[in-house]
């Protein structure tokens, strides 16, 4: 009996979409965002981040993880989410037709801008989305504040004075 291994184009053209991001992300970089590099088979954790008027929203998808699992920490300017998607305790490498979401280690690394307060970040965990909001520092607000003047008021006595010099 031989068995039939099925190919699906489409998971070859995700691959080659992944490989040529990493390309372009190692070779090129994206400012403030760093991709960690850790054991073989570790995953790349895309991310959305975007800003609002008062704070950071920095976006991954991790479905199927644990909570639990997911480790976020605040370094300095620099915030790291680290974690594991396990794959279903029935589900055997043999018995799949098409595998196409990722199983294993994840992490990232993301410089914060420098008006991100990171010690003030918040997490939030809710149907496999985990959204950090980093609270944004608010410029100080001018402040207008009347300066006292010091000096005398200025009479018509020293004009006098300075005419009855220049008769001497």
């Amino acid at each position: 009996m031989s068995s039939v291994i099925r190919w699906s184009p489409i998971s070859d053209l995700m691959s080659l979409h992944s490989a040529m991001d990493r390309l372009f992300s190692d070779s090129f970089g994206v400012p403030g965002q760093s991709r960690t590099v850790g054991a073989a088979g570790e995953g790349y954790l895309p991310l959305d981040i975007y800003q609002t008027d008062k704070e950071w929203v920095i976006r991954a998808a991790v479905p199927g993880a644990d909570p639990s699992t997911v480790d976020v920490t605040v370094d300095g300017g620099q915030i790291s989410i680290k974690g594991e998607i396990k794959p279903a305790a029935d589900a055997r490498p043999e018995t799949y037709w098409l595998r196409e979401n990722f199983y294993g280690n994840f992490s990232r690394q993301v410089t914060l801008p420098e008006d991100a307060l990171g010690d003030q970040a918040r997490a939030q965990f809710m149907n496999g989305v985990l959204t950090l909001t980093v609270p944004k520092a608010q410029p100080a607000k001018p402040k207008s504040v009347k300066i006292p003047i010091s000096g005398a008021t200025s009479t018509n006595s020293e004009p006098k004075q300075l005419e009855t010099a220049a008769k001497k």
